[in-house]
């Protein structure tokens, strides 16, 4: 099973308190919870010699057993809790053993990112990046993805317990990542956008228009459903070389329709609301 599959596959919570590796545990670490048929969060950073609890919040018995069986729990029930300690700067996957589909990941580094906002930031607006590092007298730098390698965009002091705070502009659409003195932290992407989506009724459904021009995204039809309780998506399309595309929707129906990412999902500027009547 491939590292993308595991992290995809599930989120939820856990727990019997077991041995952990000796020497003391720092004062950060994290948790995971096992629900009826995921760990979630699926995959967690901690930093070197951090430990990490799984409590088992559902009705069946699990277990949390690494894949190299570097470490197992036993057969947790209810409420019970696991906890180990984890050492060395590595990725550890994981599994249980009752539940195979069950998977997750802890990866160990000596510096980390938090998540980013998963909505488009609008341009000129500023964002507060957070993070952990194992070095608190050494500056963090915040790196973002330029061509074949990342540019420095900001740096931070740590607090003395190694936490870390930054504030960037948001200039563009990028990946970013944190770097200490040993290590880089996971890379994760920040949705910037000074885009606007204009939708117009036409006799045949709607027509759209992205400005600045974006020749060739990806755009998508949402619909209301009221039956569904929400937008869903009803069909896809590519802006032409005017950067325009035209849906065709059978009425009565309300619609927008949403500018996405790279990856085809993710919004990064939305149109107002077109109520096509019968």
């Amino acid at each position: 099973m491939s590292r993308a599959t595991r992290r995809a596959a599930l989120a939820a919570t856990a727990t019997l308190v077991a041995l952990a590796l000796p020497g003391p545990a720092s004062a950060g670490g994290g948790q995971v919870q096992i629900q009826f048929a995921a760990f979630g969060p699926s995959q967690i950073d901690v930093l070197p010699g951090e430990s990490v609890e799984w409590d088992n919040v559902s009705e069946r018995t699990h277990t949390v057993t690494a894949d190299d069986a570097s470490f197992t729990s036993l057969v947790l029930s209810g409420g019970d809790s696991y906890t180990h300690q984890f050492g060395g700067v590595g990725t550890y996957t994981y599994h249980c053993t009752i539940h195979p589909s069950m998977v997750g990941e802890v990866d160990v580094r000596t510096v980390t990112l938090g998540p980013l906002p998963t909505a488009a930031i609008p341009a000129g607006d500023r964002v507060e990046l957070t993070g952990r590092s194992d070095e608190p007298a050494g500056p963090v730098r915040i790196e973002r993805a330029a061509g074949s390698g990342f540019t420095t965009v900001a740096t931070a002091a740590p607090a003395g317990d190694g936490t870390w705070t930054a504030t960037i502009p948001a200039t563009q659409t990028g990946d970013y990542r944190a770097e200490n003195a040993t290590g880089v932290s996971e890379t994760r992407r920040l949705l910037v956008s000074d885009r606007k989506v204009l939708v117009r009724a036409t006799r045949a459904g709607v027509s759209v228009t992205v400005t600045p021009a974006l020749p060739y995204g990806q755009v998508v039809l949402q619909q209301y459903l009221r039956r569904h309780f929400g937008w869903w998506p009803q069909r896809r399309a590519r802006l032409d070389y005017v950067s325009q595309a035209t849906f065709a929707v059978r009425r009565p129906a309300r619609v927008r329709v949403a500018l996405v990412d790279t990856d085809g999902w993710t919004p990064i500027a939305t149109s107002s609301v077109v109520v096509l009547g019968r």
